[in-house]
């Protein structure tokens, strides 16, 4: 399992018990699951009793709601932003360097993300369910459509479900030691595999 790179759900105003609590939680989250990780398991990895650890947050729901936000709202700003550009072709290049580079600096917050959304995307305030990666990557789809840069396809949902579901798998791949290969050497077959994909191959007759 390769090493977790820089932690982008930590941030500089978190005390240091706090930040040893987060990345002792996220470790576990990312290995066992939600329903499989106690506070008993949080606590011991991070080196902290259940009472310090409740003066931060008042349960493991909590703790998890907090870490999902984070690492979320992070991956939806870098993957917004990418996609945001009005060129289709060098947009879809950024937001598969956005992706790929999220695995690169945090793969356990990627898997976490993934891993989590069925059950922890509906507890999210209404302010943060507004940053959405599958909004973003579903316009950005629409216009390559409208340009003929995508063809094949009548909606954007397939494309986004193709992109955002190979991202996935390769992460998982890369989590349990799977890949020979870095993420970033993912990147030139991304772009065939997705070339193929806007080219319309097997289009339907």
């Amino acid at each position: 399992m390769p090493a977790p790179g820089p932690r982008f759900f930590l941030s500089e105003s978190d005390p240091a018990s706090k930040q040893s609590i987060l990345r002792a939680a996220l470790g576990l989250f990312a290995r066992y699951g939600l329903e499989g990780t106690t506070i008993r398991m949080i606590g011991e990895e991070a080196g902290y009793t259940n009472p310090a650890m409740f003066k931060f947050f008042p349960s493991k729901d909590a703790l998890a709601l907090h870490l999902f936000e984070r690492c979320y709202a992070r991956l939806h700003g870098s993957v917004a932003a990418a996609a945001a550009g009005d060129d289709f072709d060098a947009a879809l290049r950024a937001v598969v360097d956005a992706l790929v580079a999220a695995v690169e600096e945090d793969l356990e917050a990627v898997l976490f993300v993934q891993d989590s959304l069925r059950e922890l995307w509906p507890k999210l305030p209404a302010r943060a369910r507004q940053q959405s990666i599958i909004v973003a990557l579903r316009a950005l789809f629409e216009r390559g459509i409208r340009g003929g840069r995508v063809s094949g396809f009548s909606s954007p949902d397939v494309p986004v479900a193709i992109l955002l579901g190979s991202m996935a798998q390769l992460a998982r791949m890369s989590y349990f030691g799977e890949l020979a290969s870095s993420p970033a050497a993912w990147r030139s077959e991304l772009d065939l595999a997705l070339g193929r994909m806007m080219a319309g191959r097997g289009e339907r007759r």
